[in-house]
């Protein structure tokens, strides 16, 4: 086709020429078809066009008229739409030319670095991640200077969209999801693999209401890995400060510290999330969440959700334990603790789960949630089986030193105040009430702990950077 035939669809022709969209004797075809039609029609009219025959989806037709002609093809990924921007990139709707299904491809900045080789190794771990929870990590590739990761595309709302739409999720539910999660983290965690990044919106709610989980990978190529780091520390930073929400206390103090551990933390931040619908460190600078991750307590789950079981409770704590040691042994723990909260519909009211003492039996079984089986507990809400029993009671809640005092069989020193709670104390006689952190240290205390922690965030930051 000579040049001066295409009038003024000249320029917009050799975009499409260059960008490797179409076949050039398909595209000389389809151009020549347009244009005996129409003559004098101008770029946007060809456009158009291309658009209607679904040569072209919307988002490739804007970017040519824009006059953007690179990055559209990247391996053996077409680039059909963009999702969203990201902490480490923009995330694509894509499809591939070997199989033509639609896949997520992030697109990382030309700054970030990798050993593809170990990138690679990931990807091919994922291959025994077999869960319908787990969107596995399939590909990782270079094209023209641009880094890119790819996963298989999947819809449905985001788990953040659907507490900011619909308010706080009843604890059944709350628990189905986090079942599912702590169920596809298992399967991960066995081959070596842990998430890194996980959050609300790293959650996504199918049509059938079972979960996917989103960025699979990440987390792998963020931490270091035989002495190296895959991704530069710049990409490292934006990704934790995008997360600081869930983020393990151990992993805002080294971003590369990432573990299945510091997966445990988060899904306990998700889980609180859900029961609540906030954060548990909602308000306050980067800093200041960065500081609430490693010394303060969130406000308590029961405060913010009533009606939520003594046991999903428990297992909210110990998730969101602050040293990694006390959290659970392994995720498939999680699992065991959440599977018979998972299925209950009309949990037993917290005051009556508190009386219940005697040892935990199972009953019948109710229906079965998609992910895993439930189990009917009747009247008794099941504490996480290598969790800690907690005493109850109409009294307040006991500080961790006294926790630890009544999970030992024989207390060998008890005040008086344990020994007989209902006894009234004349006045003057009072014990001293325990002091917090806080009033201990006083705000001289707090703040030189506050200025040596910042110290040690800047030498940390200094190293990295």
């Amino acid at each position: 086709m000579v040049s001066t035939e295409l009038g003024a669809c000249e320029w917009f022709v050799w975009d499409l020429r260059r960008s490797n969209l179409i076949d050039r004797g398909r595209l000389d075809q389809l151009v020549s078809e347009f244009l005996q039609g129409h003559p004098r029609a101008d770029p946007p009219a060809l456009a158009e066009f291309l658009v209607s025959r679904g040569i072209l989806s919307q988002f490739q037709a804007d970017r040519l008229l824009q006059g953007k002609t690179q990055g559209f093809v990247l391996g053996p990924f077409t680039l059909m739409d963009a999702l969203g921007a990201g902490s480490m990139g923009t995330v694509y709707k894509a499809t591939s030319k070997n199989d033509s299904s639609p896949y997520a491809v992030k697109v990382l900045p030309r700054r970030s670095m990798w050993n593809v080789r170990i990138a690679r190794r990931k990807v091919r771990a994922f291959e025994h991640c077999r869960h319908p929870s787990v969107v596995p990590f399939v590909d990782v590739g270079t094209s023209g200077g641009m880094h890119y990761l790819a996963w298989p595309f999947v819809e449905g709302e985001g788990l953040d969209k659907a507490v900011q739409r619909q308010g706080k999720l009843t604890p059944p539910q709350a628990a189905r999801f986090a079942l599912q999660v702590a169920e596809g983290l298992d399967i991960c965690h066995q081959q070596g693999l842990f998430h890194g990044l996980l959050k609300p919106s790293n959650l996504m709610i199918g049509a059938s209401g079972q979960i996917h989980i989103l960025d699979f990978g990440i987390g792998c190529l963020l931490a270091e890995t035989e002495g190296e780091s895959l991704v530069d520390t710049m990409s490292t930073a934006n990704s934790v400060a995008s997360g600081l929400d869930c983020a393990s206390p151990e992993s805002i103090m080294d971003p590369t510290n990432l573990t299945p551990a510091g997966d445990q933390y988060s899904l306990g931040c998700v889980l609180y999330y859900c029961l609540s619908g906030q954060f548990p460190f909602p308000d306050g600078s980067s800093a200041e969440k960065m500081m609430a991750h490693q010394f303060k307590e969130p406000t308590p789950v029961r405060e913010l959700c009533p009606d939520a079981p003594a046991a999903l409770i428990d297992v909210v704590e110990r998730l969101m334990k602050k040293a990694p040691e006390a959290r659970y042994a392994s995720a498939a723990e999680v699992v065991e603790a959440l599977r018979p909260l998972a299925g209950a519909e009309h949990p037993a009211p917290r005051q009556q789960a508190r009386r219940e003492a005697a040892p935990r039996q199972p009953g019948a079984d109710h229906e079965k949630p998609r992910s895993a089986p439930s189990i009917d507990t009747g009247n008794r809400s099941v504490s996480p089986s290598s969790a800690t029993p907690r005493p109850h009671g109409d009294v307040a809640l006991p500080n961790r030193k006294s926790l630890r005092g009544a999970a030992a069989p024989t207390p060998v020193v008890t005040v008086e105040r344990e020994e007989n709670p209902d006894r009234e104390i004349p006045g003057g006689n009072h014990p001293a009430p325990k002091r917090s952190w806080e009033e201990k240290l006083g705000p001289v205390g707090i703040t030189v702990l506050a200025v040596v922690l910042c110290a040690i965030g800047w030498a940390v930051t200094m190293f990295l950077f």
